[in-house]
């Protein structure tokens, strides 16, 4: 029998028990458990919001990014050291760059400084729920497949389930093989590199998120045409590296094994986004990605395992692990009031754009500028959202513009020893961020090169 709420008032115990009731809540969940409740109201406003054009449109808004700051502030402390660094130093520039443009006449939006990216991360903690479908539970995988054979399973699992599920994806694998063998080099690099790959094309990804929020006009479809052949190739040549480089290492591959039902989830969900998106032409694909991930998700559970066991599964998502995305929620609300300190500054004619246009030979060289910065340890959220409102003056092809970020996602997330991801496989698994970095440096040259005559063709190809 499902619980009448999430904490059941005792019997017996008044229901107006006011602050001591209060007390015991937060003391029973805690400050995690609290955030977690909090990223789940910002989900849920901001979907009431894209749904329609409400009188109580702004209170909406105003809810969802209210929500989110009380939620990171309360997860921040828990954060890595470096995490916090990059958050303070975004937050002190921005404000800082806010204020000098006020005294230089610019206007604030308030709101558009609090919740700018509130869409993605309503995006990235919808999406979150996906792991409770998408990939076998851990007491259904008796052995693990070893191999070519499990080395191509894992690969292929890493590009299905992490462009659906994102970061969940790699933990999830990465931990079930770890606790067989101890992750090494081989399998620490292609599991990161596969992974970034899929950051290029898949619209469940925050790189896409924060792509469709910055770059108005950017197609979807035209983008994952574009970038999807790239993530093949750049999944192509991990394959042909291992049997080329790691032959030994291949033969002995410890692997994740696949289940079919697994790889229904993803796609069920693409063709659920699909057709909504055909259907509600007018809600954002944001949200259709929110709603449509929520979704599936609820119905997949219930299906499979009942209406009791499907709250109680949702109850420990929400209270456990949305406060697991401390990192998106405090990096990207900092980077929102960063890129609104800047666009003010370029309003008011401090900043000029150091790129005088925008064609084939610019992408390359933003792609340069992009990867270089990636190594020294900015985040790609950092210039996007600072370079976007210069770029967008020289009036370039929307489109082609996203490819290039999109791409700089990809490449400079696995060359980084501050990436997100990096510091997952240091955090989880002792390997040293800058190590796991510095692998995939030959590889990011070689897909640079690459990336960079597919750039001209794009050029051409969509004027």
């Amino acid at each position: 029998m499902a619980e009448a709420s999430i904490f059941p008032i005792q019997a017996g115990e008044p229901a107006y028990a006011g602050r001591p009731r209060a007390r015991a809540l937060l003391g029973e969940i805690g400050a995690s458990g609290l955030a977690g409740l909090l990223v789940l109201c910002m989900v849920v406003a901001t979907i009431a919001d894209g749904l329609g054009d409400w009188r109580f449109s702004t209170m909406l808004q105003w809810t969802a990014a209210l929500a989110a700051w009380c939620a990171a502030i309360l997860l921040i402390p828990r954060g890595a050291l470096v995490l916090r660094v990059q958050v303070g130093f975004l937050l002190a520039i921005g404000v800082a760059m806010i204020v000098v443009a006020r005294r230089h006449g610019a206007t604030i939006d308030p709101l558009e400084a609090a919740g700018s990216n509130i869409g993605l991360l309503t995006m990235i903690a919808a999406v979150g729920f996906l792991r409770l479908v998408t990939l076998p539970a851990p007491g259904k995988v008796r052995s693990l497949p070893r191999g070519k054979r499990a080395f191509l399973q894992t690969v292929l699992g890493i590009s299905v389930f992490g462009s659906v599920i994102n970061i969940s994806a790699p933990i999830l694998i990465g931990d079930r093989i770890h606790r067989e063998r101890p992750l090494g080099r081989f399998t620490t690099q292609s599991i990161v590199r596969v992974f970034t790959a899929m950051s290029n094309w898949s619209p469940f990804y925050g790189a896409m998120a924060a792509v469709l929020t910055w770059v108005n006009g950017a197609r979807l479809d035209l983008i994952m045409l574009a970038c999807l052949p790239f993530a093949l190739v750049c999944v192509g040549v991990v394959i042909a590296e291992a049997r080329w480089r790691y032959r030994d290492e291949v033969h002995e591959f410890v692997g994740y094994p696949l289940e079919k039902d697994a790889l229904m989830v993803p796609a069920l969900l693409m063709v659920c986004v699909a057709l909504c998106s055909q259907v509600f032409p007018g809600v954002p694909i944001l949200i259709l990605i929110a709603i449509c991930a929520l979704a599936v998700t609820t119905f997949l559970l219930i299906r499979r395992s009942g209406s009791s066991r499907t709250y109680t599964a949702l109850k420990t998502h929400v209270i456990g692990h949305l406060p697991q995305m401390v990192g998106e929620l405090s990096l990207f609300l900092a980077a929102g009031v960063f890129a609104v300190g800047i666009a003010a500054l370029i309003d008011t004619g401090i900043i000029v754009s150091p790129f005088t246009r925008f064609d084939g030979i610019a992408a390359i060289e933003l792609l340069a500028l992009m990867l270089a910065a990636a190594i020294i340890g900015i985040h790609p959220i950092i210039l996007v959202t600072s370079l976007t409102p210069m770029l967008m003056a020289l009036d370039p092809n929307p489109t082609l513009l996203a490819i290039v970020y999109l791409t700089a996602w990809n490449l400079g997330t696995q060359s980084s020893y501050l990436s997100g991801t990096n510091l997952v496989f240091q955090a989880r698994y002792g390997i040293p961020s800058w190590r796991s970095a510095t692998w995939n440096w030959p590889f990011v040259a070689v897909m640079f090169c690459v990336a960079a005559g597919w750039l001209l063709v794009l050029h051409r190809l969509l004027g």
